[in-house]
């Protein structure tokens, strides 16, 4: 989720939660408001009734006899006038009008008529709003309010929470093209808010230093590899010169020779760290649409005979060809690794499947199990004592510069699987 999405759901949400709670505080009140008014009202007409009932003789009288809409008078004893206490309620009546009970608010009180020093218990009321419509409408009014007001602060939040972050979305996608190989510093948007300001600052004192320690490294990677490649290089050609010297004393001229595969060894090592540290620096900027299968043909080609010696056959199966955005010479040197591994790994009259798939690609071979860990560094589980031990490290670090998923199994065969799905276009050829 985005930052600004993130930020404007829990506003929202904030804000929800703040309207439920004043909303039900503003029905209480305005029920109490309107009770207020009512018994107001209510008070008032017992007043009335009572300075009338104590100056005009009979007044009580003909009120019984009319039966009044919104009066009860009832004629009590002396000891139930002096316990009942004057309050107010709301009730059911029923209106023969309407058929039906209808909400009200009633003052019940006692009264005694000075005229005729009779008792009476009086309950006056008067309609009110029915509290179930009251929350109905209320329910109503501020569901429109709140779906209203969290669509205002959703769209007001978002334009202005985008506008006040502008400078740092600017910052994020200028932080998406850099490169450690470039030595351009980024184009710092421009802003006049402190916290901003001081994030730029940072992002390029940061990437400065990285910039300075990233070349330096790769300075130093490359005079090291470079300055051990010349004596390597003499100190193997001196090997091959004392091997011709000394070529009729077997002895010698065999421990000449592990001497001088054990240099070779170290000068495919050397160089192997060398490509491991470029693809990790991402040294390999040139991108194209290479077509995989004409690259793992090409590859193919150049292990023909290394598979033939150990009369290896190798098939091709699925009639997809799928092309990557990929630097072309890191695509050969990926499926190289893979099937020069395929090879070293097989037994005599052994088999090489290559599969291609509407999603991936799959290169399997048969072989005894190997360790589970292939793609660790120096993991050379081959009878090949030529092999450096990085093939596979190197493979998982061009993957990986890709966003390529790569999997290992062992079922019968080893199996390498390259998920391909959403990064390349696939193809099938007509026919």
């Amino acid at each position: 989720m985005k930052l600004v999405n993130h930020l404007i759901l829990r506003i929202t949400l904030f804000f929800a939660i703040v309207m439920l709670f004043w909303s039900a505080i503003y029905f209480f009140l305005q029920m109490k408001e309107i009770h207020d008014g009512n018994d107001e009202g209510l008070t008032n007409l017992k007043q009335e009734f009572i300075a009338k009932a104590n100056k005009i003789p009979g007044f009580i009288e003909k009120l019984e006899d009319n039966t009044p809409l919104n009066i009860i008078i009832k004629e009590i004893a002396f000891e139930e006038a002096g316990i009942l206490v004057e309050n107010f309620t709301t009730a059911k009546i029923y209106f023969a009008t309407e058929l039906e009970e209808e909400e009200v608010r009633m003052l019940t009180t006692a009264f005694r008529c000075e005229l005729t020093g009779k008792y009476y218990r009086l309950q006056f009321f008067t309609s009110t709003v029915e509290s179930n419509d009251l929350i109905k409408n209320t329910l109503y009014l501020l569901s429109g309010l709140w779906i209203a007001l969290s669509l205002t602060i959703f769209i007001v939040s978002k334009i202005i929470i985008y506008k006040a972050n502008k400078s740092f979305y600017k910052l994020l996608n200028e932080l998406k093209k850099f490169r450690l190989d470039n030595r351009q510093i980024l184009e710092f948007p421009e802003t006049n808010v402190k916290e901003y300001l001081q994030l730029n600052q940072s992002v390029k004192e940061l990437l400065e230093k990285n910039i300075d320690v990233f070349n330096e490294q790769k300075i130093f990677i490359e005079n090291t590899t470079h300055e051990l490649q010349t004596p390597l290089a003499i100190i193997i050609a001196k090997m091959e010169m004392l091997i011709e010297k000394y070529q009729s004393d077997k002895k010698i001229t065999e421990e000449i020779s592990d001497v001088l595969n054990t240099l070779n060894r170290m000068k495919r090592l050397n160089s192997n760290l060398l490509l491991l540290s470029k693809i990790k620096n991402g040294q390999f900027p040139e991108t194209s649409l290479v077509d995989l299968r004409e690259i793992i043909d090409l590859v193919i080609t150049d292990f023909e005979d290394l598979a033939a010696y150990k009369e290896i056959s190798i098939e091709k199966e699925g009639d997809y060809y799928p092309e990557l955005e990929i630097n072309k010479d890191l695509a050969y040197i990926l499926f190289s690794n893979l099937i020069k591994n395929a090879i070293a790994h097989n037994h005599q009259n052994g088999k090489i499947i290559i599969k291609y798939a509407s999603d991936c690609i799959t290169i399997a071979n048969s072989g005894n199990k190997i360790a589970d860990k292939v793609f660790s560094r120096y993991q050379n589980t081959a009878a090949d004592e030529k092999s450096s031990g990085l093939g596979l490290s190197i493979v998982k670090s061009i993957a990986d510069l890709y966003q390529l998923k790569i999997t290992y199994i062992y079922n019968t065969m080893h199996i390498f699987r390259i998920n391909i799905d959403q990064k390349i276009k696939q193809k099938r050829k007509n026919g």
